[in-house]
């Protein structure tokens, strides 16, 4: 006899067909009788279901990473866009003088702890008003 598929046995479930009947094989009494038990244990409501606010929490679980990645993205556009601006002023300068230019570029060098410190402390204010507005929701 063939092998019964999930529609057959809900078929023989509905239609009262019980899993001692002698008609069926022995394999398929067990996949009947399998079958009756899921759905009997599918049909009982569980003792304790999620908390009422588990949708909200998923949520926010989930806001908060896509909060995190846009966090990241915002500042590593705000670091490139710092660098894009040293680069396209050392250029342009570049372009009218050259003298110009190596003038800025040796002023940068010299001054290059003070626009770490810059940089740094900019992405430092940005990181931490990002975490100040999140402790406010």
């Amino acid at each position: 006899m063939k092998e019964l598929d999930d529609d057959e046995l809900q078929e023989l479930l509905n239609s009262g067909l019980v899993p001692d009947n002698k008609t069926l094989s022995e394999e398929d009494k067990n996949d009947l009788l399998a079958y009756q038990n899921l759905f009997t244990a599918l049909g009982t409501e569980p003792k304790e279901g999620l908390p009422m606010s588990f949708a909200a929490n998923v949520r926010r679980k989930l806001q908060e990473q896509i909060n995190r990645k846009n966090d990241l993205r915002f500042n590593l556009l705000a670091l490139g866009i710092f660098a894009a601006g040293l680069a396209l002023a050392y250029g342009l300068l570049s372009i009218m003088s050259p003298e110009s230019g190596d003038m800025f570029l040796n002023a940068m060098i010299s001054f290059k702890w003070v626009l770490l410190a810059l940089v740094v402390g900019f992405v430092g204010y940005l990181f931490i008003d990002q975490r100040l507005v999140k402790r406010s929701y």
